[in-house]
């Protein structure tokens, strides 16, 4: 299964997958599970899709599962869990969170996206404004979303390289966000989506040629599944930091337990 928990995401694949401005070949999330009123994470890692197997999400949220049954916590404390995704999820995706926020109740979600997946389907929109009903923080990534995320994920050493268009094609994809957002408590048309977008969307790299509107990088060609996990030369080599705490400027941290 493609899951890496606790460790560092490649910085190839971060600039790869979560850039807004470029076609993905897969879907790659990062995320994090911490109490409410603490900055310290419980559980966090990265993943991959797994074609004609598992979305990212699901990945995800199976491991969420196995953590809270293995750790017996209490059920009343309450946990926020953030997603940095390099595509929102699809109407899949969707009703699968919806069904784990409603059995885990316990659960604040905060879901943030590089990209819009397939955003003029129709299902897919539904499956977004079904977890806005339902309470959870949808965002478009800008600047400052992918700085934090490649400093909590890849190297807090390191500073963040900003690519050509990230803040338009990040405003442009806000703005279909919230058009398909609000059409669930406007009830009118979420309009049209820039041309860049339209543009992303229909490249044949991001098309789903059978018309389900599933993950596009479930339908790569044979030759492309080898990009599905990371190379032995890509895979992440936990830095030689001993155990102690670090914190970004939000005041959110992560125990560092890296190994060589």
């Amino acid at each position: 299964m493609p899951l890496a928990l606790k460790k560092r995401l490649p910085e190839y694949e971060f600039y790869s997958e979560f850039n807004n401005t470029t076609r993905s070949f897969k879907t790659l999330l990062c995320f994090s599970l911490n109490r409410e009123n603490k900055t310290l994470w419980d559980l966090w890692g990265y993943t991959y899709n797994d074609p004609c197997q598992s979305h990212a999400e699901s990945i995800v949220l199976k491991e969420i599962e196995r953590f809270f049954k293995e750790n017996h916590l209490d059920t009343v404390q309450k946990y926020k869990l953030t997603l940095y995704m390099s595509f929102s999820p699809c109407y899949k995706c969707c009703e699968s969170l919806a069904n784990f926020l409603k059995s885990e109740e316990r659960i604040d979600l905060h879901a943030r996206a590089s990209k819009l997946y397939f955003s003029q389907n129709s299902s897919n929109q539904k499956g977004l404004q079904q977890l806005k009903h339902l309470g959870v923080s949808l965002k478009v990534m800008d600047k400052e979303d992918f700085q934090d995320c490649f400093y909590l994920f890849v190297n807090e050493l390191k500073q963040f390289e900003e690519w050509p268009d990230l803040e338009k094609m990040s405003v442009d994809y806000s703005a279909a966000l919230e058009a398909i957002l609000n059409q669930c408590e406007t009830n009118t048309d979420s309009g049209n989506v820039s041309a860049d977008i339209a543009a992303l969307e229909s490249s044949p790299l991001h098309t789903d040629p059978t018309g389900h509107f599933d993950h596009a990088e479930d339908n790569l060609a044979p030759d492309n599944n080898n990009r599905d996990r990371p190379s032995k030369s890509e895979t992440p080599h936990k830095h030689s930091i001993k155990d102690g705490w670090v914190g970004s400027s939000k005041g959110v941290k992560r125990k560092l337990s890296f190994e060589d």
